[in-house]
Order: C-alpha cells, then sequence, then structure tokens
C-alpha cells in the first residue's frame, strides 16, 4: 500500500487491516501534518514487525532488550531540524493492539499518535531531554487535535 502525490510518499510494507482499512483517513491525517510543519517532502517507509523482531531490531539499534511500540529511523542526512520528513518506521501491532486496550484507546487513534509521534522523530523532535520532551508532546497534542484525537498524555 502506497500513499503517493507530489510531496508525499509513504510506502506500507504489508500493512495490516487496520491501515488498508483506514488509508485515506491516514493520507487526509498525512497532507495535514505536511502543511502544518511546512514540510517540503515526506518519504517514508513503514514496516510491520513481529514481537521478537521488534525486540531484536530494538536491542541491535538501541541497545535495549525489550520490545516497544514502534521505532523511527531518520534518514542520516536529516538527524537535525528539517522541513524534510525521511526515513523508515516499524511498528509492532500485536503491542500497539495491548496498549489500545490497557490504555481504552482506539486502535486507529493509537496508531496515528504513535505513527505522527514516529513522523515527528524524522523531522528532527526528539524527547531524551525534558525540555525537549515538553515540546514534542506540545506539538503532538496541537497536531493530534486537529485531527480528532484527544490528548494521548492525559
Amino acid at each position: 500500500m502506497i500513499i503517493l502525490n507530489n510531496s508525499i510518499k509513504v510506502e506500507f510494507f504489508e500493512g495490516p487491516k487496520l491501515v488498508k482499512d483506514n488509508l485515506q483517513k491516514i493520507e487526509k491525517s498525512l497532507d495535514l501534518f505536511f502543511k502544518e510543519f511546512s514540510l517540503s517532502k515526506i518519504d517514508v517507509e513503514v514496516g510491520f514487525a513481529t514481537k521478537s523482531e521488534m525486540k531484536n531490531i530494538n536491542f541491535e539499534f538501541r541497545n535495549k532488550n525489550k520490545v516497544t511500540n514502534v521505532l523511527s529511523f531518520p534518514e542520516k542526512e536529516h538527524l537535525s531540524k528539517t522541513n524534510k520528513c525521511i526515513g523508515e518506521v516499524i511498528f509492532c501491532m500485536p503491542i500497539l493492539q495491548e496498549e489500545s486496550v490497557k490504555y481504552e484507546k482506539k486502535n486507529l487513534d493509537h496508531f496515528q499518535h504513535l505513527f505522527f509521534h514516529s513522523l515527528l522523530h524524522l523531522i528532527g523532535y526528539m524527547h531524551d531531554k525534558e525540555s525537549d520532551a515538553i515540546l514534542m508532546e506540545q506539538k503532538e497534542i496541537k497536531f493530534l487535535s486537529k485531527i480528532g484525537i484527544s490528548n494521548p498524555y492525559s
């Protein structure tokens, strides 16, 4: 599955039913994200991993021996704030679905939150320092509200 226009290219490799069933909604949200952050380009590959695959990827690239919900890999040239959103995102859908139940969130809302959180990483936002985390969360909350998703941190 692919979302493609003049400035946006997002390819979902073996996307789950959740993505297939909501591709138009995700595309509309991507268009808004593109405009909201004044981007010149979005070129992202999105993959999906099992729990064991995600645990291995997390260990290999982050030296964390545990499974996680999503990982973002910005293109090396774009490791600071940029107006280009280029890189790769990998989801672990079983973890995302468990979190949706645990935190009483709709699967699509949680997916979109994590997707746009990941895209913010690809354009240079981080949350390693408290001040950076606050800024990133503010950007997320503001954007998510524009696509009908309530504050995921409350």
